[in-house]
C-alpha cells in the first residue's frame, strides 16, 4: 500500500512540474512508436506473403522443368491407352497435315532443315498439345453443363436401328413389301389444300419415299460423324482471340520448360549453333518425335493444372507454414 501511495504521489508530481512542451513531446514520441509497430506487422506479414508465393512458383517452375528432364518415349503409348480417343484423332490428324499421309512402307520422304527451324516447329507443337489439353477442358465442363441442365438428347428406344444396321439393310426395311394386297383410300389433311383423298397404295409409296431419303440422311450423317472429330470441330468453331486464349495461360516456367525439353532434344541451346547445324530425318521419325512432343505439351498443362489445385488445397496449412515438396522422386 505504501508503495502504490508513493508511485501515485511522483506520477502526480511529475504531471504538475513538467513543462508542457516536455509532455507534448513525450505523447508525441510515444504516439510515433505505435504506428510503426502496426506497419511493421502488416510489413512483415506482406514480405511472408511475397516469399510464401516466391516458395510456390519456385516450386512449380522445378516441377515442370524435372518433368521435362524425365520424360521419355514410353508416354506416347500411355498416352494413346489413357487420353480420350478424340484428343489422340486430333492430333494424329494435326500430325498428318504437317507431315503428309504417303505410306511409309512405299515412299521414303525425307525432311532437311536447320537446328533453328526445327526448335520452332518443336516449340509450336509443344504448344498445340498445351491448346489441347485447355480445349479439352472446356470440352469436358460444357458437357457436364449440359448433362447437368438436361440438355443431352434422349436416347433412342431399343428397337430403333441403329445406323450401321441402316447401312447393312440388317433394319428389316425392304422397300414395295408393303404394297401387297393393299386396298382402300386413305384421307390426308394438307395445310394449303385441305382434305386430300388417295388410295392406301399411293399413300404407302409416298411414306416408302420418305423413308428412303431419310435412311440416306441417316447414312450421311453416320459417315460425317465417323470421320469428324469433336475437338477438332470445337476448334475451328472458335475465333481468333477465343483460340488464343487457349495458350495465353502459359506462364514463364511452362515456357522454360518447353524450351528445356526442345534444347533436351536437340542437344544443344546456343543459338549460333542452331543457326548453322543441319537437321535431316525421314517423315514416319519426324512424325513420331511430334506426336511425343504433343503428348508433353498436353502434359504439362495437366502438370500445371494439378499443381495449382494442390496449392489451392494446401493454402491453409501453407498459411501456418506448413511446407510440401512437389518434385516426384
Amino acid at each position: 500500500m505504501i508503495g502504490v501511495a508513493v508511485k501515485d504521489a511522483c506520477q502526480t508530481l511529475l504531471k504538475d512540474t513538467m513543462p508542457r512542451s516536455t509532455k507534448e513531446t513525450l505523447a508525441g514520441a510515444a504516439a510515433s512508436l505505435k504506428v510503426p509497430s502496426r506497419a511493421c506487422r502488416r510489413s512483415v506479414r506482406v514480405h511472408a506473403q511475397c516469399a510464401a508465393n516466391c516458395e510456390v512458383q519456385e516450386d512449380r517452375r522445378k516441377f515442370l522443368l524435372n518433368y521435362v528432364q524425365k520424360v521419355d518415349p514410353q508416354i506416347m503409348e500411355q498416352f494413346v491407352d489413357h487420353a480420350p480417343n478424340q484428343v489422340v484423332g486430333a492430333m494424329r490428324t494435326t500430325i498428318s497435315n504437317m507431315v503428309g499421309v504417303l505410306p511409309p512402307q512405299l515412299f521414303t520422304v525425307t525432311v532437311s532443315t536447320v537446328g533453328e527451324s526445327l526448335a520452332q516447329l518443336m516449340f509450336s507443337v509443344l504448344m498445340t498439345g498445351y491448346l489441347f489439353r485447355n480445349a479439352q477442358y472446356r470440352l469436358d465442363l460444357q458437357r457436364s453443363i449440359d448433362e447437368a441442365d438436361g440438355g443431352s438428347l434422349p436416347a433412342l428406344p431399343e428397337a430403333a436401328s441403329a445406323p450401321a444396321d441402316i447401312l447393312a439393310g440388317r433394319d428389316g426395311f425392304a422397300e414395295g413389301s408393303q404394297l401387297k394386297d393393299i386396298q382402300g383410300k386413305v384421307l390426308r389433311y394438307h395445310e394449303d389444300e385441305g382434305t386430300l383423298e388417295m388410295t392406301a397404295a399411293e399413300y404407302i409409296s409416298m411414306l416408302e419415299l420418305e423413308n428412303t431419303a431419310l435412311r440416306k440422311e441417316v447414312s450421311l450423317r453416320h459417315l460425317q460423324s465417323h470421320n469428324s472429330n469433336e475437338l477438332l470441330d470445337y476448334l475451328k468453331g472458335l475465333d481468333t482471340e477465343a483460340l488464343s486464349q487457349l495458350t495465353a495461360c502459359a506462364g514463364d516456367d511452362i515456357i522454360e520448360a518447353m524450351n528445356a525439353f526442345i534444347h533436351r532434344l536437340l542437344g544443344s541451346s546456343d543459338e549460333e549453333d542452331l543457326r548453322r547445324a543441319p537437321s535431316q530425318s525421314e517423315a514416319a521419325e519426324l512424325a513420331r518425335l511430334l506426336f511425343w512432343l504433343m503428348c508433353v505439351g498436353y502434359g504439362l498443362r495437366t502438370l500445371e493444372v494439378r499443381f495449382d489445385m494442390e496449392q489451392t488445397m494446401l493454402l491453409d496449412e501453407r498459411d501456418f507454414g506448413v511446407g510440401s515438396n512437389y518434385l516426384p522422386g
